[in-house]
Protein backbone atom coordinates (compact mmCIF):
# COMPACT_ATOMS: atom_id res chain seq x y z
CA UNK A 1 0.00 0.00 0.00
CA UNK A 2 1.34 3.26 -0.84
CA UNK A 3 0.33 6.26 1.25
CA UNK A 4 1.22 8.82 -1.43
CA UNK A 5 -1.75 7.80 -2.94
CA UNK A 6 -4.10 9.64 0.23
CA UNK A 7 -2.08 12.56 0.90
CA UNK A 8 -4.35 14.62 -1.71
CA UNK A 9 -7.16 13.35 0.11
CA UNK A 10 -5.93 14.22 3.66
CA UNK A 11 -4.87 17.53 2.78
CA UNK A 12 -8.57 18.15 1.20
CA UNK A 13 -10.09 16.86 4.38
CA UNK A 14 -7.93 19.71 6.14
CA UNK A 15 -9.00 22.45 3.91
CA UNK A 16 -12.57 21.08 4.93
CA UNK A 17 -11.69 21.38 8.50
CA UNK A 18 -10.20 24.89 8.10
CA UNK A 19 -13.29 26.47 5.80
CA UNK A 20 -16.11 24.81 8.33
CA UNK A 21 -13.92 26.74 10.99
CA UNK A 22 -14.62 30.21 9.87
CA UNK A 23 -16.44 31.76 12.54
CA UNK A 24 -20.53 33.30 11.23
CA UNK A 25 -19.79 36.24 11.76
CA UNK A 26 -16.99 36.00 8.69
CA UNK A 27 -18.72 34.81 6.27
CA UNK A 28 -20.51 36.96 3.62
CA UNK A 29 -23.95 36.64 3.76
CA UNK A 30 -26.14 36.31 0.39
CA UNK A 31 -27.97 39.16 -1.55
CA UNK A 32 -29.79 39.40 -4.63
CA UNK A 33 -30.28 36.06 -6.61
CA UNK A 34 -27.53 34.15 -4.79
CA UNK A 35 -30.45 34.53 -2.01
CA UNK A 36 -32.41 32.64 -3.67
CA UNK A 37 -29.89 29.43 -4.72
CA UNK A 38 -28.40 29.46 -1.92
CA UNK A 39 -25.02 29.26 -2.41
CA UNK A 40 -24.27 27.24 0.79
CA UNK A 41 -25.56 24.32 -0.32
CA UNK A 42 -23.83 24.46 -3.59
CA UNK A 43 -20.41 24.99 -1.58
CA UNK A 44 -21.30 22.20 0.89
CA UNK A 45 -21.30 19.84 -2.72
CA UNK A 46 -18.43 21.54 -3.85
CA UNK A 47 -16.13 20.40 -0.86
CA UNK A 48 -17.59 17.10 -0.60
CA UNK A 49 -17.46 15.86 -4.14
CA UNK A 50 -13.75 16.03 -4.03
CA UNK A 51 -13.06 14.24 -0.95
CA UNK A 52 -14.86 11.30 -2.01
CA UNK A 53 -12.98 11.25 -5.36
CA UNK A 54 -9.66 11.75 -4.50
CA UNK A 55 -10.38 9.04 -1.31
CA UNK A 56 -11.54 6.39 -4.38
CA UNK A 57 -9.03 7.55 -6.17
CA UNK A 58 -6.21 6.71 -3.44
CA UNK A 59 -8.05 3.41 -2.92
CA UNK A 60 -8.18 2.70 -6.84
CA UNK A 61 -4.65 3.19 -6.94
CA UNK A 62 -3.35 1.13 -4.51
CA UNK A 63 -5.38 -1.58 -6.39
CA UNK A 64 -7.70 -2.19 -3.84
CA UNK A 65 -10.86 -4.30 -5.16
CA UNK A 66 -13.83 -1.95 -6.79
CA UNK A 67 -16.19 -2.20 -4.22
CA UNK A 68 -13.82 -0.98 -1.77
CA UNK A 69 -13.43 2.09 -3.92
CA UNK A 70 -17.24 3.04 -3.57
CA UNK A 71 -18.11 1.65 -0.10
CA UNK A 72 -14.95 3.08 1.45
CA UNK A 73 -15.58 6.85 0.13
CA UNK A 74 -18.95 6.59 0.82
CA UNK A 75 -19.34 5.53 4.62
CA UNK A 76 -16.36 7.73 5.04
CA UNK A 77 -18.06 11.17 3.57
CA UNK A 78 -21.16 10.40 5.42
CA UNK A 79 -19.23 10.02 8.92
CA UNK A 80 -17.16 13.03 8.26
CA UNK A 81 -19.87 15.40 6.62
CA UNK A 82 -21.62 14.15 10.28
CA UNK A 83 -18.83 15.29 12.18
CA UNK A 84 -18.01 18.38 10.63
CA UNK A 85 -21.90 19.16 11.40
CA UNK A 86 -21.53 18.65 14.78
CA UNK A 87 -18.33 20.39 15.09
CA UNK A 88 -20.10 23.76 13.94
CA UNK A 89 -22.88 23.00 16.12
CA UNK A 90 -21.55 22.18 19.74
CA UNK A 91 -18.23 23.75 19.15
CA UNK A 92 -17.41 26.11 16.73
CA UNK A 93 -18.89 29.81 17.47
CA UNK A 94 -21.04 31.52 15.41
CA UNK A 95 -21.64 28.27 13.00
CA UNK A 96 -25.09 26.10 13.21
CA UNK A 97 -24.38 22.57 11.64
CA UNK A 98 -27.71 21.09 10.65
CA UNK A 99 -29.19 18.13 9.19
CA UNK A 100 -29.43 20.08 5.73
CA UNK A 101 -25.90 20.81 5.41
CA UNK A 102 -25.18 17.13 5.82
CA UNK A 103 -27.79 16.35 3.44
CA UNK A 104 -25.78 18.65 1.20
CA UNK A 105 -22.38 17.23 2.14
CA UNK A 106 -23.59 13.33 1.50
CA UNK A 107 -25.27 14.65 -1.57
CA UNK A 108 -21.73 16.00 -2.64
CA UNK A 109 -20.10 12.67 -1.80
CA UNK A 110 -22.35 11.02 -3.98
CA UNK A 111 -21.90 13.18 -7.03
CA UNK A 112 -17.95 12.69 -6.35
CA UNK A 113 -18.23 9.43 -6.20
CA UNK A 114 -20.06 9.03 -9.86
CA UNK A 115 -17.66 11.19 -11.31
CA UNK A 116 -15.05 8.94 -10.11
CA UNK A 117 -17.01 5.94 -11.49
CA UNK A 118 -17.30 7.85 -15.20
CA UNK A 119 -14.12 8.93 -15.49
CA UNK A 120 -12.88 5.82 -14.47
CA UNK A 121 -14.88 3.55 -16.50
CA UNK A 122 -14.66 5.76 -19.65
CA UNK A 123 -10.79 4.94 -19.04
CA UNK A 124 -10.86 1.41 -18.99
Amino acid sequence: MSFKFYIPVLLWALVILVIIAIPGNYIPKPSGLWESISPDKILHFGLFAPLSYLLAWGIYKNNKPSKQVIIIPLIFGIIYAILTEMLQYYIIQGRNGNLFDAIADIIGVSLGLILFSKIKNSNV
